[in-house]
């Protein structure tokens, strides 16, 4: 059988519209739970959300083809939509909400697993997860594939594949720990994957591969005719599959008068509206959460004032950063501005555009989750125009800056012993690891005590002189 990335090439470089139905045959189910769980359990809307995935795969089908694993980036297609189409609902549905008595919202979940609380926050909080570990996480536990495939898919091994999820895994449990749910990784694995797939309606996944089709290869206005023509098509579909299998109901679909809304509409924007101040609830946690940690730097900064007014200027000026060489503040810093570079570059290429500022790229939930400080500098004025040079001036007048081409990269002023310590540390560190791996052999797995500790088991006597020289040009340097 052909994989996604053979079906979605022989689409797009071959117009096979056969290739790109089976495409969409193959993953409607993933798409259709996802926007299921992110709509409330809307079918329509669900369909909705699926309809504009399949349409974006369609017209973005070539810059798509080396996109590693396609199941993931469907994921995250699902929550653009969805979000897209909840923010819209919500601003059209503002005056009839606002009338609506609802109930404080109720406490954070307790501490027992359970899926009625993990299934509105599932798809949140693997959004979190970095892409190769969201691609591990929706290939195990939502699709169930065995780590074999996995491996193939993020191109490694499969014990890589087996570590690469349980990482993954890990990190989705804390996702859920900030949000009040607490378990074990096992725990949540087990009942994630034990719930089923929830499978699209009869006759969904044809509407979506036809009308995907035609709407990504059609003209503006044919476009939004397409889509209005598409939208009936998948809500009858949905609709009917519903009745006909809750009741076998005969419905009129060929009056054309509108529905009005059932009874439940009124529970389902509630339920919109607690789930939105439940979001709002967590955004104002990590605010406040940052707001701390701003004021511990503050107070961090303060203090390091107050120490440096209290020195001589002689002192002052041969030590710009109290307690901390020249070198090692130069090569923090600029470790600190290789990280936004990183984060810049992945923005640009996630969102097509520069970030707006430094706030875009660093906090929780964010591509850095903080940028601490070593010399009080600050990092709010750089550019964010990715592969341009990044420059901080600290309180001091020290400048530091990195240039992604390498030209104008700032080099830390090593002192000569600090060198010598260095040179001598690439020298034994092969050996110095074969030493530590011969003591933990003869002592049960467990590591050596000291540095001098395995002196006794290195290869050759040359090697462990090597060893105590570098020891020695360590302590000389002050490290």
């Amino acid at each position: 059988m052909d994989d996604d990335a053979e079906l979605l090439r022989r689409y797009a470089e071959e117009g096979s519209e056969a290739a790109f139905t089976e495409l969409v045959h193959r993953r409607v189910d993933l798409v259709y739970s996802a926007a299921l769980r992110r709509t409330g359990g809307d079918p329509h809307r669900a369909a909705d959300v699926a309809q504009q995935v399949f349409t974006t795969l369609a017209r973005d089908a070539r810059k798509l083809l080396r996109h590693p694993v396609l199941a993931a980036w469907l994921h995250t297609a699902t929550r653009n939509a969805a979000l897209n189409l909840v923010i819209s609902d919500v601003r059209r549905q503002a005056r009839e909400t606002a009338a609506l008595a609802l109930d404080p919202a109720g406490a954070a979940g307790g501490a027992d697993l359970d899926w009625d609380q993990l299934r509105p926050l599932l798809d949140v909080a693997i959004d979190e997860l970095p892409e190769t570990d969201r691609a591990a996480v929706v290939l195990r536990f939502l699709e169930r594939r065995p780590f074999a495939e996995i491996g193939a898919a993020l191109q490694m091994s499969e014990d890589a594949a087996r570590m690469r999820t349980d990482r993954a895994l890990d990190k989705l449990r804390s996702a859920f720990a900030r949000r009040g749910i607490t378990s074990t990784a096992a725990a949540l694995g087990v009942i994630v994957s034990s719930q089923p797939l929830i499978s699209a309606p009869a006759g969904l996944a044809a509407a979506l591969a036809s009308q995907s089709i035609a709407m990504a290869n059609a003209g503006f206005f044919a476009t939004i005719l397409a889509f209005l023509m598409t939208t009936k098509l998948i809500a009858a579909t949905v609709f009917s599959a519903l009745v006909a299998f809750g009741a076998g109901a005969y419905v009129g679909l060929h009056h054309e008068a509108a529905v009005p809304p059932p009874a439940p509409e009124v529970l389902r924007q509630s339920q919109l509206i607690a789930s939105l101040r439940q979001d709002n609830q967590r955004l104002t946690s990590e605010i406040a959460g940052l707001s701390a940690d701003i004021a511990r730097l503050n107070a961090t900064h303060a203090e390091l004032v107050a120490k440096r007014a209290t020195l001589p200027a002689a002192a002052v000026a041969k030590s710009p950063n109290i307690g901390l060489p020249l070198y090692e503040m130069q090569q923090s810093i600029l470790n600190n501005l290789r990280q936004i570079d990183a984060a810049r570059k992945q923005f640009q290429l996630e969102k097509g555009h520069p970030a707006g500022s430094i706030h875009e790229l660093v906090g929780v939930g964010r591509y850095i989750k903080t940028v601490r400080t070593v010399g009080g500098e600050d990092y709010s004025a750089i550019s964010m125009l990715a592969g341009g040079p990044l420059t901080v001036v600290t309180p001091d007048g020290v400048s530091v800056t990195y240039d992604p081409a390498g030209a104008m990269t700032t080099a830390p002023d090593f002192p000569p012993a600090v060198l010598h310590a260095q040179e001598l540390g690439n020298r034994v560190q092969a050996s110095a690891m074969k030493a530590i791996d011969a003591y933990r052999a003869a002592h049960n797995g467990n590591n050596p005590p000291s540095e001098e500790a395995v002196l006794p088991y290195f290869a050759t006597p040359q090697e462990g002189a090597d060893y105590a020289e570098f020891m020695e040009a360590r302590k000389a340097a002050g490290r």
